[in-house]
């Protein structure tokens, strides 16, 4: 009863899997109905077996008549059939061959339309598991792995429904075996009473593999993930590896997890398919005990007739066939369980510092955005704002500098809303930032950072990416001004070139200027710059100024600097040091009073 118990959590989980992507059930009633159908007309088939034969063997089909329900639809036929026991076995070859078209029929539309329906679930599925990592805060990603969720997304999806895909088989399989009894016990029921114990044996034996089957798929969901996490770590991070010589390594590593996993999907698939030879073996000495009970009702008895038993015999075979189906359905069960536990955790809120959406829509920045007395922590136990306050003014200057670690860019993500912050910690004209959408603040937002995200497009692509209608005066003037025109004419294909896996093919400093024309087509009113230039040559730096100097006119603009020099003519300058503000003021009154400033200022002009 536990096993079974386990199954109908797991079922019930797919069918809590199905509620959260809106899918309900009730859309899978229709090849279930066409399955249970073509089970019922397969059990006619099979009971219209018996007297087929018994006509043949006797050569005498006028005992139809007083069969039970096909006796009366015989006598609804004309005389001239009915007295004819030639046209009497036409007729009854006919109803067979009708009910078996009809079973036929009604079984290949169940498959057809749980194809249909399959497909479409697993494919939904995907696009709501896709959609619900889309709304998940940026945290979330900050500490889990890139590599599960791939596989979550790309394997585990299809894998959690695969009971539901053969659910039709499911239900076929079992009216299958309850005609198959009706017509049994119509036959023999001493002979049932015999072959209902031998089924119940293979059930359980079943049983004691299907719990196994489930540990080992818990095991192997974690190797999956395994997998999937050092697939993604390794090639994100090519670079590395070779630069420090750890391909071997590396590739030892990999194939310890490659390995563990395969033996846990091997020994898996070992105990799946000993099902089939377990249920045979248990069928073969079931069917010997049958026909020493046929040859003892035969000879002793002088029992029923040899047609219903072969016939009888016939549905012992078939029956263990469709016992299989039922057997792999519960494996498919087991199978799917810790695939199903995955997903089904996606779908959870816990743990996924998902932002809530404001309700007002933002349209502008009128006067300042303020923090005040602004906390923050990653962790229970790790706090990286404490007590920040300060004003950045509308259309001014305003630049962030402290140690690294000082909480800059942290400060940057929660004006971004990729974390969320404390009610009442940071505000735009006087409105709590948490009061407006993210969708109508981020509209008037435009980030350019140290580490330019770039898509393996076109540059043309990823100059426009989130922008939906530009003209190509636009983007000319765009590219014009973020100094990339001398750029794209050296380029064979120009605008139309493919930049490689993360913009591969791009310098540093191109990068950055790309970065600048998606700011300059997204015409935001506030402009965050996160340390542009500190890794480029002076050169490139000054190009890229340049760019800068234009993007930021006339707008609000945050600078995180590394280079100081770079922020002289800041109209502010903010200095962060362990989380909170320790100083504030222009360039000159910043190193008058020779504080931490100061102090940063001297260690870099003597670097």
């Amino acid at each position: 009863m536990p096993r079974m118990a386990n199954e109908l959590t797991t079922f019930r989980s797919i069918l809590a899997l199905l509620k959260k992507i809106h899918i309900h059930p009730g859309y899978f009633t229709v090849p279930i109905l066409l399955s249970i159908g073509a089970a019922t007309f397969e059990g006619v088939g099979m009971g219209l077996l018996i007297p087929m034969l018994s006509g043949f063997l006797s050569k005498d089909y006028s005992f139809i008549k007083t069969v039970p329900i096909l006796g009366r639809l015989v006598a609804m036929l004309p005389l001239s059939i009915t007295s004819s026991d030639k046209m009497l076995f036409f007729v009854l070859i006919g109803v067979f061959v009708s009910v078996i078209l009809l079973k036929n029929i009604l079984r290949y539309s169940a498959s057809v339309s749980m194809a249909y329906l399959g497909t479409r679930t697993v494919h939904h599925l995907r696009k709501q598991v896709f959609n619900a990592y889309l709304g998940f805060g940026k945290l979330y990603f900050d500490q889990t792995n890139v590599g599960h969720h791939s596989i979550v997304l790309s394997q585990f999806t299809t894998e959690a429904l695969q009971p539901l895909l053969n659910i039709d088989r499911f239900f076929h399989a079992v009216f299958s075996m309850t005609a198959y009894l009706i017509v049994m016990c119509a036959i023999s029921w001493k002979l049932t009473l015999v072959c209902i114990p031998l089924f119940a044996i293979l059930h359980f034996g079943v049983q004691r593999l299907i719990v196994v089957i489930r540990r080992m798929s818990r095991l192997s969901v974690e190797r999956a993930s395994d997998s999937g996490k050092k697939v993604i770590e390794i090639l994100s991070t090519i670079s590395l590896v070779k630069a420090f010589n750890t391909e071997e390594q590396e590739r030892h590593r990999y194939t310890e997890i490659s390995d563990d996993r395969a033996k846990l999907e091997y020994r898996t698939s070992v105990l799946k398919q000993l099902i089939g030879p377990l249920q045979e073996t248990i069928t073969l000495f079931a069917a010997l005990l049958l026909l020493s009970g046929m040859l003892y009702l035969l000879v002793r008895e002088g029992g029923t007739n040899p047609p219903s038993f072969l016939v009888y015999f016939y549905l012992i075979l078939n029956m263990s066939n469709k016992f299989g189906v039922f057997s792999g359905f519960q494996s498919n069960l087991a199978n799917a369980s810790g695939q199903v536990k995955e997903v089904l955790s996606v779908f959870e809120p816990e743990g996924k510092f998902i932002v809530p959406e404001g309700s007002k829509k933002f349209l502008g920045l009128q006067q300042a955005i303020q923090f005040r007395h602004l906390d923050f922590f990653y962790a229970a136990d790790r706090k990286i704002l404490s007590g920040l306050s300060f004003v950045v003014k509308k259309n001014a200057v305003t630049a962030l500098v402290g140690p690294t670690g000082a909480g800059k860019t942290t400060i940057i993500n929660l004006l971004l809303r990729f974390y969320d912050c404390p009610t009442g910690s940071v505000f735009l004209d006087d409105n709590d930032i948490r009061s407006f959408t993210t969708v109508s603040l981020r509209t008037h937002m435009a980030v350019v950072s140290q580490d330019t995200l770039l898509l393996h497009d076109t540059l043309r692509s990823n100059i426009l990416y989130g922008q939906e209608k530009v003209t190509q005066k636009e983007l000319s003037e765009a590219v014009r001004r973020a100094r990339l025109e001398e750029y794209v004419k050296l380029l064979p294909q120009g605008l139309d070139t493919l930049v490689g896996d993360r913009g591969v093919k791009l310098s540093g400093g191109e990068k950055q200027r790309v970065s600048i024309a998606r700011a300059l087509l997204k015409k935001a009113d506030i402009l965050i710059l996160d340390e542009a230039t500190s890794s480029l040559d002076s050169e490139t730096e000054k190009l890229v100024q340049e760019a800068i100097d234009e993007v930021i006119f006339g707008k609000t603009a945050i600078v995180i600097a590394h280079r100081l020099s770079t922020i002289k003519n800041a109209n502010k300058i903010v200095v962060i040091d362990q989380g909170t503000c320790v100083e504030e003021g222009t360039h000159e009154e910043l190193l008058k009073r020779e504080g931490l400033f100061y102090r940063l200022w001297q260690e870099q002009m003597f670097q």
